[in-house]
């Protein structure tokens, strides 16, 4: 007697014999795309610009979860219906002061595309992770900052959730335009470093048993 079913070499692919046919098991899950960059202290000039999923050397499970530069996993394929960026609270024992926090919150525009296709562009503002610390410390210098509440009911979703396969490149990055147009601006001067995530939340598809 044939099998009714046999695996092949493929993760969740398995061929019937009866149909002829190929078919492809999967899994489903809620989760993050996400990635940081660090940004040094010192004056961030104008045009500065920092590129998420891009530069992955050295970089742990906490830094990022992509295996690859600017892709997911192979097979892998995500309907991502919210955008969002959150600043680390610590960097290892440094922890950046609101004021740094401030600044790149308050100048940063962040630009997101799928390979040439434009999902999403705006200042930081726009994106609130619902990631992050609340309430209230009486330590001193305590402090706890993050883009909007510290919430996901309250992170805003996209309308269209917007597909992200595992031939697509994330091109996503983080400017710091000028602002010549406010008198007297002065470029930003981060006192210590400020380590941005974007996070790109949604359904993932997996192969089943990959």
């Amino acid at each position: 007697m044939s099998a009714i079913a046999m695996p092949t070499k493929n993760p969740g692919e398995v061929y019937i014999p009866a149909l002829g046919k190929t078919f492809q098991q999967v899994e489903l899950r809620e989760d993050d795309i996400f990635d940081h960059v660090a940004i040094p202290a010192g004056t961030i000039a104008a045009g500065t610009e920092f590129v998420f999923f891009r530069d992955l050397t050295n970089k742990n499970e906490q830094d990022t979860n992509i295996p690859t530069q600017k892709r997911i996993a192979s097979g892998d394929e995500v309907a991502v219906f919210r955008i969002g960026v959150h600043l680390r609270e610590a960097i290892g024992n440094a922890l950046p002061t609101f004021n740094d926090m401030r600044k790149v919150l308050g100048n940063g525009q962040l630009d997101v595309k799928f390979n040439r296709r434009q999902i999403s562009t705006g200042p930081v503002i726009k994106y609130p992770s619902g990631y992050g610390m609340g309430g209230y410390s009486d330590e001193t210098g305590a402090t706890a900052v993050t883009v909007g509440v510290a919430s996901v009911a309250a992170a805003p979703t996209l309308f269209v959730p917007q597909q992200l396969k595992d031939d697509d490149d994330l091109n996503v990055k983080l400017r710091f335009p000028d602002a010549q147009w406010v008198t007297s601006y002065a470029a930003p001067v981060l006192g210590a470093a400020v380590k941005p995530g974007i996070f790109l939340h949604g359904v993932m598809k997996n192969p089943l048993g990959k």
